[in-house]
C-alpha cells in the first residue's frame, strides 16, 4: 500500500513521484482541512478545499517545487472557500466547482459576514465538476463524485489507481456532516454515505474537511452515525 502523508510531513520512507502524497494543513476558526495533492509525477500539485490555512499550503507546494494545476473544491461553503482567491492568485490554476453549489460560492461572502469570518470573495470557477467524469493530473486521476446532503453539490475525489478518497464534510472520524444549515438534508447526506463512501474498499483512507484521517472499515464498524446502515455493499 502506498505511503502516504499528512499535516504536512513527508514520511521518511516515501520516495518522490512513486504515488499520491496527501498533505493536511488545518486552520481557521472552523479548523478546515486544507488539502494539498503531490501528484504521481512528483511536479504537480493540487489543492483542495483551500481554506484559511491556503498559506501553509502553498508553501508546501513551493517547497516541493510543485505546479498547482487546479484548485478542486467539494462544496462552497465558506471555510473551504475563503482561500481560494489567494490560491487563484498566486497559481493561476482553474477552480473546479459543481454547479449546484454555485449559488452558495457566489454568496460566499454574506455568508462570512454571518459566521463573523474574514473571507474575500473567490472569483468565478472555471470549470464544472461533473460526477462520473474523471478529472485527471500529473499522472493520478480522481473520480468525481457525487454525495449531497451536507450541501447540494457536494463531491468527492475518489483515486482511481490508489486507496484514498477526500470527502469533505461528507464523513468524519467518528462523525457526519452538519445538516442544519440551509440546502443541506440528513437524509440525502446518509444516503450518499451508504452508497458513496461505504461501498468503497474498507482500506480507503479518508481525507475529511475537519479532524484526522479515517478508513471506510474502521468507520463502517465503529461510527455511531452509521451502525444502523449494516456496512454498505454486501450487508
Amino acid at each position: 500500500m502506498p505511503v502516504r502523508g499528512a499535516a504536512g510531513r513527508l514520511r521518511p520512507s516515501q520516495e518522490k513521484g512513486d504515488e499520491i502524497e496527501i498533505l493536511t494543513f488545518a486552520g481557521g476558526p472552523f479548523v478546515q482541512n486544507t488539502i494539498l495533492v503531490a501528484c504521481d509525477d512528483g511536479r504537480t500539485g493540487l489543492l483542495v478545499d483551500p481554506g484559511a490555512a491556503t498559506p501553509a499550503a502553498l508553501a508546501a507546494a513551493r517547497d516541493r517545487k510543485l505546479d498547482i494545476a487546479a484548485l478542486l473544491v467539494t462544496h462552497a461553503h465558506v471555510d473551504h472557500v475563503d482561500g481560494v482567491a489567494l490560491a487563484k492568485a498566486e497559481t493561476s490554476a482553474p477552480i473546479h466547482l459543481h454547479p449546484l453549489d454555485r449559488p452558495i460560492y457566489d454568496n460566499v461572502s454574506e455568508w462570512a459576514t454571518f459566521f463573523g469570518v474574514p473571507c474575500e470573495q473567490p472569483p468565478p470557477p472555471d470549470a464544472d465538476l461533473v460526477p462520473g467524469v474523471n478529472v485527471a493530473f500529473g499522472e493520478s486521476e480522481f473520480e468525481v463524485v457525487f454525495a449531497p446532503g451536507h450541501a447540494p453539490g457536494h463531491v468527492m475525489f475518489v483515486s482511481t489507481s490508489e486507496p484514498v478518497a477526500i470527502v469533505g464534510d461528507v464523513i468524519f472520524r467518528g462523525s457526519i456532516g452538519r445538516t442544519d444549515l440551509p440546502s443541506a438534508n440528513y437524509g440525502v447526506l446518509m444516503e450518499s454515505i451508504r452508497s458513496q463512501v461505504l461501498t468503497l474498499p474498507s482500506e480507503t483512507v479518508l481525507y475529511p474537511g475537519h479532524g484526522p484521517e479515517t478508513t471506510v472499515g474502521l468507520e463502517r464498524g465503529t461510527n455511531p452515525f452509521l451502525l444502523h446502515l449494516n456496512g454498505g455493499r454486501g450487508a
